[in-house]
């Protein structure tokens, strides 16, 4: 396995930061994960070690605002920067692999990047893995705190006010959440009101616009989530206009199903969609 870290400045000078994994021979398929909010790509190494495994190429990006990224942590302007970010990201890699299927593998707040990029670039897809999906992250929170923060977002958006789930909201495994914590590349502070509106709002608009996915795609989530309930999942899978769609719920696991105690069985399952498609 080579893996290699890289570099490209977006179109409005922010550096972003890249990491590949890729098998010693030629690549069977492409897969493009998107990493959630406040993390970095280099928690997903071992998801990534899985699928050169079994013969993938394996690309990432830190969104900006995150991990080895430039720009104000955790925050972005408009909802189109990450997903114009990631267009840039994916055309260099489809450059490398012009003859190749390409996947997006996609988690909670880059599930909301992922869906809206599929959205508008699904012929260029040949499928998606999307855990723990945020498109009801509005369920989590009371209608007359949504519209304060839509107010206060348009005022103060890079304002950090909302208080940081714990780590253990993520996985029942000690040793994850105790990494979590101590990794300096996470951002631990407090939810600007200006993301926090955002994602809302791209949910949102997902939900509304649901039934205009046609590409196939499973949608895993864990039943306990505390993060974003597993309703959204399940609204996109009843939603979606896809004729190749599977939903998978875990009983009892938390928010990152691939950092779960029986992760081993969900990225099996996941692997085992992909290797179909």
């Amino acid at each position: 396995m080579q893996h290699t870290t890289s570099s490209f400045k977006t179109s409005d000078g922010l550096k972003i930061h890249t990491e590949s994994w890729l098998p010693d021979g030629e690549p069977k398929a492409v897969v493009l994960i998107v990493h959630g909010y406040a993390e970095h790509i280099g928690r997903y190494a071992h998801v990534a070690e899985r699928l050169v495994e079994r013969g993938y190429a394996v690309y990432g990006l830190d969104h900006r605002g995150h991990g080895s990224s430039e720009g104000l942590r955790a925050h972005f302007d408009s909802f189109h920067q990450p997903v114009n970010d990631l267009k840039q990201y994916y055309d260099q890699i489809k450059a490398q692999h012009p003859a190749r299927k390409t996947f997006l593998w996609a988690h909670s707040m880059g599930s909301l990047i992922g869906l809206t990029f599929a959205l508008r670039y699904q012929d260029e897809l040949a499928g998606m893995v999307v855990t723990g999906t945020a498109v009801d992250g509005d369920a989590t929170q009371p209608a007359a705190m949504i519209a304060i923060g839509k107010v206060l977002s348009k005022i103060v958006p890079k304002l950090a006010l909302i208080p940081a789930l714990p780590a253990s909201a993520l996985s029942h495994d000690p040793a994850v959440v105790a990494a979590y914590d101590s990794d300096p590349l996470n951002y631990r502070g407090a939810f600007r009101i200006g993301i926090g509106s955002l994602l809302i709002a791209a949910g949102q608009n997902l939900r509304a616009r649901a039934r205009e996915l046609r590409i196939p795609v499973i949608f895993m989530h864990g039943s306990d989530d505390p993060v974003v309930p597993k309703s959204g999942s399940e609204y996109m899978y009843m939603s979606a206009s896809s004729s190749d769609k599977t939903l998978q719920i875990y009983p009892g696991l938390l928010h990152e199903v691939h950092n779960e105690l029986e992760k081993d069985t969900v990225l099996t399952d996941a692997l085992n969609w992909l290797d179909q498609h």
